[in-house]
């Protein structure tokens, strides 16, 4: 099997020559594709950046985006979140957060997911690989092993996959998430379609609410509720997230979409 970009760009975040037992994994990735067809797909690489504030305060840097690739000829997804406190506010707090989640295409279940979160000298990390042909998860930092009973979201793929959906107003979605070695059964309420302005454009969106495992969030860490702002086209993008943290409230505001 020769190395594809995905394969290339594992390696690149894991910082490290490819072992063998890295090689398995992309052969156990590659067993657990296109076990359902959902019918829905993206079908072009996508890079969102944002800039994210802490009150009114400029703090970070971020960035989430999806790329098309193959596993031994079939389509996957490669989305990956990077987050980067710029260098006033690594004073105060410094952030260097980045996840790379691995999704099918045909199916749109996460396959593997990898997080990297460091918040202030606090690092969390995770490095887990769904088996669903053998019904388990399995962490790669402890060797440790849960059972699954379905396709699962892990906390980037699921935003991602809300985005697939018919979004209306009222309406509530469940989806059945990975985060920690546990699994949640995260609840997203569409609350309304609201105008929002965002460095001078104003975009009309969908106000959504997911309820789950906030402190693991990709882009920071949250402390109480989460407002994701979608837009009302077919594309939903993701044009602001704001939350409260620890001190105060945290927004990311979408700067720039390439596809």
């Amino acid at each position: 099997m020769c190395k594809s970009f995905l394969t290339v760009l594992i390696i690149i975040f894991l910082n490290k020559i490819a072992s063998p037992e890295e090689f398995k994994e992309i052969n156990k990735i590659a067993a657990n594709l296109e076990l359902r067809d959902v019918g829905v797909y993206y079908t072009q690489n996508e890079i969102l950046r944002y800039k994210v504030y802490w009150e009114f305060l400029y703090a970070a840097d971020a960035e989430m985006g999806l790329i098309l690739d193959e596993v031994q000829g079939k389509k996957i997804y490669f989305v990956f979140t990077k987050t980067t406190s710029n260098k006033s506010f690594d004073l105060i707090y410094k952030v260097r957060n980045q996840t790379v989640s691995y999704i099918d295409y045909k199916g749109f279940y996460s396959l593997k997911f990898f997080s990297y979160q460091d918040e202030a000298g606090k690092v969390i990390k995770e490095n887990v690989i769904f088996d669903y042909n053998n019904n388990l998860w399995r962490d790669l930092i402890n060797n440790t092993t849960g059972y699954i009973s379905d396709f699962l979201q892990d906390v980037v793929s699921a935003l991602w996959w809300l985005r697939l959906q018919d979004i209306e107003v009222g309406r509530q979605y469940r989806i059945e998430v990975y985060s920690g070695k546990v699994i949640y059964p995260m609840v997203v309420d569409v609350l309304k379609i609201q105008k929002v302005e965002v460095f001078d454009k104003v975009y009309e969106c969908f106000k959504i609410e997911p309820k789950v495992d906030l402190k693991r969030f990709p882009l920071f860490r949250a402390k109480g509720r989460l407002f994701v702002y979608l837009t009302n086209d077919k594309k939903k993008l993701p044009v602001k997230l704001e939350s409260r943290v620890l001190i105060g409230r945290v927004f990311a505001d979408l700067i720039e979409n390439s596809n």
